[in-house]
């Protein structure tokens, strides 16, 4: 993936200016700065999201351009989850798979759906995932995240609420995928689980388009 002078403002506060960078397989990028620099938004524009103020974001595949680079990429926003809570947890990978073109049957999400503690039929079935703990909602998330074939996974806070166990789990999740030729972009205040695997620094609110090696 290639982010080429990517800039974003709001309500005329530039967060971030001329911002380039290249991503390939197998690295994980960390986004650093300051609270409120606008590294949840910066995700969030690469992801598609938002528009830019100016500059690009292209990923290149085997087979040459991808028209739609969000065919590429998973976005695991921070806290939300972007889980339907009204929904129970096989409703919502469910669904989710089909938006993918899919069509996963429930026993490959309850396969999904083991590692993470959540395979009970008490939980997966008929129980409303708004009714999930913090931890749960997270872990669900997850589960999602581990069944997707895009290959740049961009993750903000990804460890948030997750006990000991969990985090393990994700991280070597984490491992696995940048080790099959994945890469990630990753907002993280807490970057200890992940040592060894962070191959460069991204600053926003620093000296705009600082890339920094790890």
């Amino acid at each position: 993936m290639e982010i080429t002078k990517l800039s974003f403002a709001f309500r005329h506060r530039r967060l971030f200016h001329n911002l380039s960078l290249q991503v390939g397989a197998g690295e994980l990028v960390h986004i650093a700065g300051p609270n409120g620099a606008g590294k949840s938004t910066f995700l969030a524009t690469v992801a598609g999201l938002l528009t830019p103020a100016a500059g690009t974001v292209a990923y290149q595949g085997s087979d040459g351009p991808i028209q739609d680079r969000r065919d590429a990429l998973e976005y695991l926003p921070a806290e939300a989850n972007g889980l339907y809570l009204k929904m129970g947890a096989t409703q919502n990978l469910q669904f989710w798979s089909r938006l993918r073109g899919l069509n996963l049957s429930p026993p490959e999400i309850w396969t999904a759906l083991t590692p993470w503690n959540l395979n009970h039929p008490l939980l997966r079935d008929g129980f409303a995932v708004e009714k999930f703990s913090t931890g749960m909602k997270r872990r669900l998330a997850l589960a999602r995240l581990q069944l997707s074939p895009a290959v740049g996974w961009l993750l903000d806070e990804p460890v948030y609420g997750l006990d000991a166990e969990a985090m393990t789990i994700f991280t070597n999740m984490l491992s696995q995928h940048l080790a099959k030729g994945g890469f990630a972009l990753m907002v993280s205040h807490d970057l200890l689980p992940f040592a060894g695997l962070i191959t460069k620094t991204v600053v926003i609110g620093g000296k705009p388009g600082t890339v920094e090696a790890a």
